[in-house]
């Protein structure tokens, strides 16, 4: 079984993102819940990025505000993006990063790549994703992500991390990145990944992905 915090704040988005999901089934002509003037409240924010490309329903939440998104929407700071069944959602940030998300995923945008306001620039809180720092600035501290079971710091890096049949697995593409839970650490170089299934549970021993295993983990991401 998983370990996994559900807030009030979740809740809420859930809620919110099962809503519109409803909405849109039902071809809905009138949208409400907030969504409009959840385009007000985004354009006081810093933007972070555009959507490159969108499957199904995919949605951003600010506070109490839900807004759909849709190719070259902008994606802006504390924006806490979401998918639906089937959905997926690829990000460009204008640092020159990409981020990537599969089905029912949920990814809160705390900062840059090169920002240092918050202990990690991405919070992962559900779903599969894979980031790519590209040609981003690189910041003097590696840049960390916040997962429900690790934290992972980056060296220049893509990688992967969602939930398998039995564990929450990540995989390092490019680059290094360290994966740190409250029981121990691995360091996964390119090509490694390794295995969690509680934050109070050392990640396994680091080990090559097959073609197999990393084409279907590019799938859950949406990629």
């Amino acid at each position: 079984m998983f370990a996994d915090d559900f807030s009030a704040d979740r809740a809420a988005l859930v809620t919110r993102r099962d809503f519109a999901c409803r909405v849109i089934g039902t071809a809905a002509l009138t949208i409400t819940f907030g969504f409009a003037a959840g385009r007000a409240v985004a354009n006081d924010r810093a933007i972070f990025g555009n959507v490159r490309q969108k499957r199904q329903i995919a949605g951003a939440s600010f506070g109490k505000y839900t807004r759909l998104l849709h190719v070259d929407d902008k994606v802006f700071q504390s924006d806490l993006l979401w998918t639906g069944k089937d959905g997926q959602l690829q990000v460009a940030m204008l640092d020159g990063s990409s981020l990537s998300l599969g089905e029912n995923a949920e990814v809160q945008l705390n900062d840059s790549l090169a920002g240092n306001t918050f202990s990690s620039f991405l919070h992962i809180l559900d779903g599969a994703f894979c980031f790519n720092s590209g040609k981003a600035e690189r910041p003097p501290a590696s840049p960390k992500i916040e997962t429900p079971f690790a934290i992972l710091s980056l060296r220049g890096t893509e990688v992967f991390a969602g939930r398998f049949e039995s564990s929450y697995d990540i995989f390092v593409s490019s680059g290094e990145v360290e994966v740190q839970n409250d029981a121990g650490a691995v360091t996964l170089k390119a090509g490694h990944g390794t295995s969690l299934r509680a934050r109070n549970v050392p990640p396994t021993r680091p080990e090559v992905w097959s073609d197999a295993k990393i084409k279907r983990a590019r799938a859950l991401a949406g990629e």
